[in-house]
């Protein structure tokens, strides 16, 4: 299955950080992880979508550093 990234911004707006295939183990690695590094860049997981139309699995992140991007809101 494919994997989806989107990191939510400031201003709400998300943008896309990267797609690419998980298989069965880092996908159940979902249920206890939190936080993942892309590119060396923390990121916090806030959601996750299933997207059938598209067979992708969509997951919402926002930036841990503080004086990065997104937020909770």
């Amino acid at each position: 299955m494919n994997i989806t990234l989107f990191e939510k911004l400031v201003d709400g707006q998300l943008q896309k950080i990267s797609e690419r295939p998980w298989d069965e183990k880092l996908i159940q690695a979902l249920n206890v992880a939190n936080f993942v590094l892309i590119g060396g860049k923390e990121y916090e997981m806030i959601e996750g979508r299933l997207n059938l139309d598209l067979n992708v699995f969509e997951l919402l992140l926002v930036t841990v550093s503080s004086g990065g991007g997104g937020n909770r809101q």
